[in-house]
């Protein structure tokens, strides 16, 4: 559930917000509330995997590492996306506070939807797999690998071409950088 909820969560943020650290955090808080779900659920046998997946927490190293490794690679997808983004225009109302609220009322709406359609249509597994991770899972990281290099290679090509304008900093605005001043 978290890999693919995260990675689209992680492209709303990059794409509203456009300072790079913002639009990483902003992923941070609904993508807790979704893995909070998830692994409540998992110990209480609402999961593919068994119980002890999640619990006790010294067998279970695995599964958080694995859910840490998945916010990185959010954090990742939505602050390459906010480079490669950054120069587009923006409404004159639009400062980077709304931005961040806007990316993060909708991440935290989209949220709260899956996590109530999961809750929804949860059932208990009599017969956990043990096979290993969940296709959807599989196709999820693979997906956020390619998104992670190929937004990578776009924000670095985006950041060696430079802005004519001066650099893109919400503490300096483009406006007050004059030719020839520093």
């Amino acid at each position: 559930m978290t890999v693919l909820a995260t990675f689209f969560l992680a492209i709303i943020a990059g794409w509203i917000v456009r300072e790079p650290r913002r639009a990483a955090l902003t992923v941070i808080l609904p993508y807790l509330a979704m893995v909070v779900v998830q692994t409540w659920g998992l110990a209480n046998g609402y999961g593919i995997n068994p119980p002890s997946t999640v619990t006790p927490f010294s067998g279970a190293i695995s599964y958080y590492v694995v859910q840490v490794i998945v916010l990185l690679f959010a954090m990742a997808i939505a602050a390459e996306l906010a480079v490669v983004r950054a120069r587009a225009a923006t409404p004159a109302f639009a400062g980077p506070w709304l931005r961040t609220a806007v990316a993060t009322a909708i991440g935290a709406t989209g949220t709260l939807w899956v996590v109530v359609g999961w809750l929804a249509s949860a059932k208990l597994v009599a017969h956990h797999s043990s096979s290993g991770m969940p296709l959807v899972a599989l196709l999820g990281i693979g997906l956020n690998v390619i998104v992670v290099i190929a937004l990578g290679v776009a924000a670095i090509r985006t950041l060696r071409r430079g802005n004519p304008a001066g650099p893109v900093d919400a503490r300096q605005p483009a406006a007050a950088m004059t030719p020839g001043s520093r």
